[in-house]
């Protein structure tokens, strides 16, 4: 998303309108899910993606309309099979998306997106709204963001109903009671912890989707490059492959922000990650395995000279008890303990 900030306004300061699409909704097989966004220009080129094959396609079908009338369309894309040549259909899905006209005279524009860009770069944590126009009135916006604390921020040129009404909310989602007689959408953008997942194995793979989706940045870190991959893991904001499982607490500051999770492939590897956790100020330490297995490498920690201290940091067996077996169960488990953790530590 940041480099589509940047292209959007690099368009709109040189004067270039275009077209945005953006996913709200989505189930099934779909390439990108809700939030995700594109930039159509007027000579049919693009910025950015939304997964391509027939959903892409659909949305560029439908932008030269959007871009001739100036006027924001709402459409409904199903990926059916029925185009035996897009690997994306075969399961097939449903996307709703918004295909909306982006005006370069109008300055509200510019300063949503440069507000916009300005949060990603913070790192900070915060919502996008987009409150698709009723009758499709293109002389407003229909996104701003929603900032957990604070007013909200890229309102330049939005709906003044809209407007005067998130003055009032007291939060991300008090938006929905809010704005009941209206429909919108709330996306995650930005981060809220960074997760350093050491692992890139089965568990590992899991855990970085879902992770992805509750607001975590996502780091995999392994030593093996056939794993630790952006082909298995397309969505990661980061991976590290190492000469050794140690190494990375060398190059990377970590802080209560900072949560770490323990999933190597061998309780050699799971014993010499822990020691350099131990060692950081990670907020949160979580490291899977059996009980024999945890004993048998905090009495080689104690013996070495950290303290029990030290051991308390750690959650282990990691993840909430709710008999988890398969590694998707383990990683909506791990995820769980996680967000309990961020939660407490806001408190």
């Amino acid at each position: 998303m940041k480099q589509l900030c940047d292209d959007a306004i690099r368009l709109l300061e040189t004067g270039v309108s275009f077209v945005q699409a953006t996913i709200l909704t989505s189930s099934g097989s779909t390439p990108r899910g809700s939030g995700s966004s594109m930039l159509i220009l007027g000579d049919g080129s693009i910025r950015g993606t939304v997964g391509g094959g027939a959903l892409e396609g659909g949305i560029i079908k439908a932008a030269p309309e959007v871009m001739r009338e100036r006027r924001a369309r709402i459409i409904d894309v199903v990926l059916d099979g029925a185009d035996e040549a897009a690997p994306d259909v075969i399961c097939g899905g449903t996307a709703v998306v918004l295909v909306d006209y982006i005006n370069a005279e109008n300055p509200g524009n510019l300063d949503f997106f440069t507000q916009l860009r300005s949060v990603l770069r913070s790192g900070a944590r915060a919502r996008l709204l987009t409150a698709p126009p009723v009758q499709a009135d293109t002389s407003v916006r229909s996104q701003c963001i929603i900032m957990p604390d604070g007013p909200p921020r890229g309102t330049s040129g939005l709906d003044p109903a809209i407007l005067k009404t998130l003055e009032s909310a007291e939060g991300s989602y008090d938006v929905f009671t809010r704005l009941e007689n209206r429909k919108v959408y709330l996306h995650s953008i930005g981060t809220d912890g960074i997760a350093y997942i050491f692992g890139a194995g089965h568990c590992g793979e899991k855990l970085a989707q879902v992770l992805g989706t509750v607001g975590f940045g996502t780091i995999v870190i392994d030593d093996r490059a056939e794993f630790a991959n952006t082909e298995r893991f397309p969505a990661a904001d980061g991976i590290i492959v190492p000469e050794s499982m140690d190494q990375p607490f060398c190059d990377i500051e970590m802080d209560g922000d900072s949560y770490i999770v323990i999933v190597t492939r061998g309780h050699a590897h799971d014993e010499l990650v822990l020691r350099g956790a131990l060692r950081t100020q990670a907020g949160y330490i979580g490291m899977i395995g059996s009980r024999r297995k945890r004993e048998t490498i905090y009495k080689n920690l104690l013996e070495d000279g950290y303290k029990q201290s030290d051991i308390d940091r750690v959650y282990s067996p990691i993840g909430v008890n709710i008999g988890a077996e398969t590694p998707e169960e383990i990683a909506v488990s791990i995820a769980a303990e996680m967000i309990k953790a961020r939660s407490d530590k806001r408190d």
